[in-house]
């Protein structure tokens, strides 16, 4: 008896395979997901999806989406960043101080910005080189500035330079400054760890911590990166928050912790690391803020709003997963 052994070639990869990898993946679904609140906003409360609505949320989307930027990348490494209330409040309280005390913005951008760099590079650097886990290292970070935070305030706000609440409300054709920075700041980094050799070095690190080190990619200088930009991007949530609503509080950045990180999941990037887009987060920072003003709009208190953004972190982990419990069950 003879057998005959058929070959099989392997199949040729299609023009549109590349294409459909990129619009349904696990990111993808959050432009759906917007689109479709925007459309429910439409039939049950209108008013917020007029212009002048729009309009006046669009910078809150913005700061929010520059939070979840900072914090898309520590996720990417398998950590949470509690020390962004902190560093976002002591930022804006900072540029306050600051340009009073020299007369001109144009030192406290960067000597702000150098603080929270500063700050950065000691998270980092604890998670890194002392091997503590990065939520108890940032918040401890957290519970040390929001004491600087009471010590540079003395107690009371204060009021926001003229030129950065200027600039804060500035638009240019039409679009706000600060959803322009949030874009650029989506932009750059996406492209940064998409693109580039150390952004490879950096999912690598996220994926597999111990084959990145066995792979001889220099794993302290990523951690630390990690945390400094983190913090760079807190810091101008900060400045330009405090520069929107006129005055450096206390409390500026405790609002921003949940929604940001709720942002970063509902986004898609999990927290096993490695995994990740910014742009799903930035995306997903103008779904929780059209979300929380069509709550608003219904006449919810706060206590409904808290809920409705848990409730959005529950859903969208169950969707993401939905793929894998379908093939489990099918198996």
């Amino acid at each position: 008896m003879s057998m005959t052994l058929e070959r099989t070639e392997p199949r040729a990869a299609r023009p549109l395979d590349g294409l459909k990898a990129t619009l349904f993946n696990e990111f993808s679904w959050i432009w759906g997901g917007t689109a479709a609140l925007f459309l429910l906003c439409v039939v049950v409360a209108p008013g917020v999806v007029k212009p002048a609505a729009i309009s006046s949320m669009l910078p809150f989307a913005a700061i929010l989406a520059i939070t979840a930027v900072g914090m898309t990348v520590v996720i990417q490494q398998r950590g949470l960043d509690m020390s962004l209330p902190g560093t976002m409040t002591i930022a804006g309280l900072l540029f306050a101080k600051i340009g009073f005390m020299t007369g001109s913005t144009l030192p406290a951008v960067p000597l702000t910005l150098l603080i929270a760099l500063a700050i950065g590079i000691v998270n980092g650097l604890l998670v890194a080189k002392v091997n503590i886990t990065p939520i108890v290292v940032t918040l401890a970070t957290n519970a040390i500035l929001m004491g600087a935070v009471r010590a540079v305030s003395g107690g009371s706000p204060m009021t926001a330079p003229e030129e950065l609440a200027v600039f804060s409300h500035s638009t240019l054709l039409g679009v706000p400054m600060t959803l322009i920075l949030a874009v650029l700041f989506i932009v750059v980094i996406s492209v940064a760890t998409r693109r580039t050799v150390s952004g490879r070095r950096f999912v690598a690190v996220g994926a597999n911590p111990a084959a990145a080190t066995a792979a001889g990619i220099p794993i302290l200088r990523c951690q630390v990166a990690t945390h400094a930009v983190a913090s760079l991007c807190f810091a101008v949530a900060g400045m330009l928050f405090t520069g929107f609503i006129g005055s450096a509080s206390q409390t500026a950045g405790v609002d921003y912790l949940l929604p940001a990180i709720a942002a970063v999941v509902v986004g898609g990037t999990p927290f096993s690391g490695g995994r990740g887009s910014v742009i799903a987060s930035g995306v997903a920072a103008l779904f929780m803020a059209l979300l929380g003003q069509m709550v608003l709009a219904l006449g919810a208190g706060t206590a409904v709003q808290l809920l409705v953004q848990a409730l959005a972190i529950i859903v969208a982990v169950s969707v993401r997963g939905l793929p894998t419990f379908i093939r489990a069950m099918r198996a």
